[in-house]
């Protein structure tokens, strides 16, 4: 049966690893470039409709293009590969597409964890072998390859050799920027601490959590007011108390009420959904 698969094309490693990769990886026969995978397998290619490359292209919007550089050889029994640095952000699409399509886990889920890696050998221990000690030599003497990643390719087999099916461009970097939003509650048991276990591995979002009650798990603090860009508190009190205890902190900053009762527990579906949907909506992020 056909399948697909997302990858990032990285035409900059060519010089450095093309000619092993001819010797050692028979992927180069079907016309895989030099590439680090994002999820494989993939859908039939013959069942992928608009909706899906939609529905993909939504969650790749998550990410914001970024540089990366291929600086070590690592191995896997094997397979030797060049390991990308930052690794987080494609383990970010990674796992994003897979909670979009459960049904497409990485490598099938025979693999636990997800590492990025770009192969130059593949599918015995002694060309393994041969390829890393030869990659070494070079990076060594020619330094890391260097690359920026703004677009993300399905790519499919569906004729016995692979070719590309469609091309998902990332958000520019420069218009989708990290911020710091501290979730406020009263005493940071149930809802504050669910708002920051929701969206903290948000690629655009760095997530802290507070309580304004003196009895607090974690009592707001003045260096919690410094560091937030936004401040997201779930009743109008809660505002209320931040304002009478840190006015002069609070000019210039972005505070929004959500409007969430305290009528749930921690992690809570319903507390959930609402979260999603209010932090969504301010934050102009899914």
């Amino acid at each position: 049966m056909a399948i697909s698969a997302f990858a990032v094309k990285v035409p900059a490693a060519e010089a450095l690893v093309g000619d092993l990769r001819c010797r050692y990886d028979a992927t180069v026969a079907l016309d895989v470039p030099a590439h680090i995978t994002v999820l494989v397998p993939f859908m039939d290619p013959a069942l992928i409709t608009p909706e899906v490359l939609e529905r993909a292209q939504q969650v790749l919007n998550k990410t914001p293009s970024f540089d990366f550089s291929l600086t070590k050889v690592e191995r896997f029994p094997e397979t030797a590969y060049l390991a990308p640095e930052p690794a987080a952000p494609f383990i970010e699409m990674t796992m994003a597409l897979v909670e979009a399509f459960p049904n497409f886990p990485p490598y099938g889920g025979e693999h636990q964890g997800v590492i990025p890696h770009l192969t130059v050998a593949h599918g015995n221990t002694l060309d393994a072998d041969a390829a890393a000690a030869e990659l070494q030599i070079r990076l060594l003497a020619s330094g890391a390859v260097h690359a920026t990643c703004t677009e993300v390719t399905l790519i499919e087999n569906s004729s016995g050799r692979w070719q590309d099916m469609h091309v998902f461009q990332l958000p520019q970097a420069s218009t989708r920027f990290m911020r710091n939003v501290l979730f406020i509650c009263s005493r940071n048991q149930w809802r504050s601490p669910t708002a920051e276990q929701l969206w903290r591995r948000h690629p655009l979002i760095s997530a802290r959590s507070a309580g304004t009650s003196p009895n607090a798990r974690h009592k707001v603090s003045v260096d919690d007011i410094e560091w937030a860009d936004v401040i997201l508190v779930m009743e109008e009190k809660h505002k209320s108390r931040l304002v009478a205890e840190f006015t002069r902190m609070l000019e210039g900053k972005s505070i929004h009420v959500l409007d969430i009762p305290d009528e749930y527990k921690y992690m809570d579906p319903e507390l959930i959904e609402e979260l999603q949907r209010s932090v969504g909506s301010i934050l102009e992020i899914d």
